[in-house]
């Protein structure tokens, strides 16, 4: 499983009224059976997971989506509400004439930690697939500084802003009368 392509949509686009974050999921073949092993230890490790079934829609027929995208979706979902309080609807769909690629849409209100956030949760269900250990509460940790960071005003650009005005400004030259009464 892995992430092939990203873009980000302006607001009002064919989703939400949002910003989105449009991507391409590629998918290998993985039997049923490991996906609900996947899912349940995936629901050990984030309760709220299986409360977000109903926000996600399909841009397909029910069987065109295999579990395994939508459980992606979700787990993304679940760690941008641990982490940012972002709570939004999210779209899953096939991308058309390409075997095993499903297209994943996610509004967001930090643009940041979005595609984080979903990568971290492609990790994460990659994890649970092959049955290893994730460390779920450093990956939220790390959503959140990616959030804050950028919520914060970068001061060394206020900086450059000032040296760029001081070296454009000319300095004021003591007027010619001012030299003659020294």
């Amino acid at each position: 499983m892995k992430i092939v392509d990203q873009r980000y949509l302006d607001s009002d686009n064919r989703y939400s009224t949002q910003p989105c974050l449009l991507s391409i999921l590629e998918l290998d073949p993985v039997e049923p059976e490991r996906v609900a092993q996947a899912q349940e230890r995936l629901y050990a490790a984030l309760p709220g997971l299986a409360r977000l079934r109903g926000l996600i829609g399909k841009r397909a027929d029910a069987d065109a989506v295999p579990p395994l995208v939508e459980l992606v979706q979700q787990t993304a979902m679940e760690l941008r509400r641990l982490a940012l309080n972002e709570v939004t609807v999210g779209f899953v769909g096939v991308v058309p004439r390409m075997q095993r690629r499903y297209r994943l849409v996610l509004p967001y209100n930090a643009e940041g930690a979005v595609a984080p956030a979903l990568k971290m949760a492609t990790q994460l269900v990659g994890a649970m697939l092959a049955g290893r250990s994730f460390n779920v509460k450093a990956g939220l940790a790390r959503l959140r500084a990616l959030a804050d960071r950028r919520r914060q005003p970068r001061g060394s650009l206020m900086q450059t802003a000032r040296t760029i005005l001081m070296a454009v400004m000319p300095r004021k030259l003591p007027s010619p009368a001012g030299l003659a009464l020294r």
